[in-house]
């Protein structure tokens, strides 16, 4: 192969995005006809002109092929212009959009769910923490909307529980325990006065 000849056609095809690897096969066969050490540049310039033509014409195929098997509509001629017309669309569906849009509603639904999830154990620990008794955690983690900020909002449900009076379980405990002993006393002095 005559390196000017290649040398040529690589600057002639630079922009065209084709490798070396296509350029020295296609430069090797069709510029068969000029010698290794051929020095006329007149020769060279017409073969290296009509090598470029080429590969550039296979290169727009290619993309005219590559285009058409993607789904480009056809112009009025009935060839494949490689483009869409403007203010046209391609009537084909796209099964891939729709197993997408399916694939990008449960990615929503499970990160949804995670962040529930996350925001409900948050929920019970900060009961726990502030110690609010047991039975009125489930009805008072619903009153808790989305946007409040969950410390606050269990801060304030124990403000409200002390103020009210609300019984703790230590003094639940105690109160049942006060009970029993008068039930207790109760039925001692009973029987102390049936005995007699």
């Amino acid at each position: 192969m005559n390196k000017t000849l290649y040398v040529k056609v690589k600057d002639l095809c630079k922009d065209t995005g084709l490798s070396e690897k296509y350029l020295t096969a296609i430069t090797e066969k069709m510029g068969g006809g000029i010698a290794d050490d051929s020095t006329d540049e007149g020769e060279i310039e017409k073969v290296a002109n009509q090598i470029a033509e080429l590969a550039k014409e296979g290169q727009a195929e290619a993309t005219r092929w590559a285009n058409k098997k993607k789904g480009n509509l056809k112009n009025e001629g009935g060839e494949d212009s490689g483009e869409p017309k403007p203010n046209e669309k391609n009537d084909e569906p796209n099964p891939n959009d729709e197993r997408l849009k399916k694939l990008e509603d449960e990615l929503a639904a499970l990160k949804a769910e995670k962040q529930k999830g996350a925001r409900k154990d948050a929920i019970t620990a900060s009961m726990e923490k502030h110690k609010i008794p047991a039975y009125l955690r489930d009805r008072l983690a619903k009153s808790i909307s989305d946007e409040e900020d969950i410390e606050a909002a269990v801060s304030g449900f124990k403000s409200d529980l002390i103020t009210n009076g609300l019984p703790t379980e230590r003094q639940e405990g105690s109160k049942a325990a006060s009970e029993k002993q008068i039930e207790e006393a109760a039925g001692s002095l009973l029987n102390s006065i049936t005995a007699k």
